[in-house]
């Protein structure tokens, strides 16, 4: 679900024009492209053929797929239960969201969002 409710964060962000529509659309799509590969080695781990490099599904999550990983790893029983794995995936959430977390910060203090809601 945390995976959602930031997709939903995201979207809630671009809509007041905090974030712009190509980087969200960009969330969405690494997201959705994420979630596919997820599915694509877990069919190869289970047909006993070359799987998806973890190296792979590491850089997809850091690039901003992490949401789509997550639902890929619940939907797919796939890598939850690999610790070095998910230890490494949850480093590159955090430093996705720090990432992000800093270029919106930068945006404010550039005066580009405004705190203000006008009802």
């Amino acid at each position: 679900m945390n995976a959602i409710f930031f997709l939903l964060i995201l979207f809630a962000i671009t809509a007041i024009g905090w974030l712009s529509f190509g980087l969200t659309l960009f969330y969405f799509i690494a997201s959705a492209f994420t979630f596919l590969m997820y599915g694509l080695d877990k069919l190869l781990a289970v047909k006993k053929r070359q799987r998806v490099s973890e190296k792979a599904l590491h850089f997809l999550a850091l690039i901003g797929g992490w949401p789509g990983a997550y639902i890929g790893q619940q939907v797919f029983r796939h890598k939850i239960s690999k610790w070095s794995f998910l230890r490494k995936y949850f480093l590159m959430v955090f430093i996705n969201i720090i990432a992000l977390s800093v270029y919106l910060i930068a945006k404010y203090q550039r005066g580009l969002i405004d705190l203000r809601f006008v009802v």
